[in-house]
């Protein structure tokens, strides 16, 4: 965990000193990368800043009823990298925010706020905290950091505590700490509309979606003693529904409730490349098995992508990989 105090006194004083602040999120942004974004932008804004808030590729439609969403510019880089100040939230090494080497090597200071189990230092401004359950408890710490001068809007609550409670899984994953709640019950008690974000991200799917997931549940396989769930997504499983490698959002994580099955894959073929998310009944840790095909994440949940191989070759290859690694769980 890094010095708190320290780290959250430096980002306020780079703030306080920039002018024109360039935001952006991980690539196909989360509740917490998005979340975040957007109630940073609020500050700042507040603060009398010119921001320019980035999102990429696109913003789910489960994400679309947050406050301040037409204020990112989705897949859209500024015309000049002309920013003093860049914020990249929720990115765990420079190149997790897209292409973005001019708008970086341009800025005077980059700020960079995490809360993965492996992250780079590469801002001039640092605060990583793994130990977090989520870069949106870090941001409402900034905010409690300025001791008054700057207390979450409701927009601003609503953002971060949907923030929190996708990266807590609904506050169910063992990233669930008592901070983590503490902070949750502050965003609430701060005007978070928990009812809209329960409504609109848990009990809101497309028909699309649930035949998307029915296809992937029909293709689950238990693998290794029924440890490894393994689901393989093709392109043509895709184009069956007229669905998009985006819209598999809680499928990865199903299969965790079958007793014995300690890993559960998504392996999903996409126009240019293949995607992987993992997840870990506890016992495993699926950053580690990320990293080996140049990914990475939390314990509990993590993911990594490879271009230039087939969706066959990849499963293979991570069947070999999980295959030590149950072997070691016995």
């Amino acid at each position: 965990m890094p010095n708190n105090a320290q780290s959250l006194q430096e980002i306020w004083q780079a703030i306080r000193k920039g002018k024109r602040f360039f935001i952006a999120g991980h690539l196909n942004p989360d509740g917490d990368s998005l979340g975040c974004t957007l109630a940073m932008t609020s500050l700042l804004e507040r603060m009398g800043k010119i921001v320019y808030a980035y999102a990429s590729p696109a913003i789910g439609a489960d994400l679309q009823f947050l406050p301040g969403i037409s204020k990112i510019h989705v897949d859209k880089l500024p015309e000049k990298a002309d920013f003093d100040t860049v914020i990249l939230l929720e990115c765990s090494d420079r190149k997790r925010g897209g292409d973005l080497d001019a708008i970086l090597n341009a800025a005077h200071t980059l700020i960079n706020i995490d809360h993965h189990l492996v992250s780079d230092a590469y801002g001039d401004v640092n605060h990583i905290d793994s130990g977090a359950s989520s870069t949106a408890e870090i941001i409402f710490q900034l905010f409690e950091h300025s001791k008054g001068e700057f207390v979450p809007t409701k927009d601003e609550a609503t953002a971060l505590y949907t923030g929190v409670v996708t990266d807590t899984g609904r506050f169910v994953h063992s990233n669930t700490t008592a901070e983590a709640l503490r902070v949750a019950s502050s965003l609430v008690a701060l005007g978070a509309d928990i009812a809209r974000i329960n409504q609109v991200i848990y009990f809101t799917k497309p028909y699309i979606e649930l035949k998307l997931q029915g296809r992937a549940l029909e293709k689950m396989q238990l693998r290794f003693d029924n440890k490894y769930s393994e689901i393989i997504l093709t392109r043509r499983d895709f184009e069956t529904f007229g669905a998009t490698p985006a819209q598999t959002q809680g499928i990865v994580s199903q299969p965790t409730m079958i007793p014995g099955v300690e890993i559960s894959a998504l392996i999903k073929e996409e126009p240019d490349k293949v995607s992987v998310n993992l997840r870990s009944r506890g016992a495993a840790d699926v950053s580690q098995i990320a990293q080996t095909f140049g990914g990475g994440g939390h314990a509990r949940a993590a993911g990594f992508k490879i271009t230039g191989k087939s969706i066959d070759q990849v499963a293979q290859e991570l069947a070999d990989v999980i295959s030590d690694v149950v072997k070691k769980l016995a």
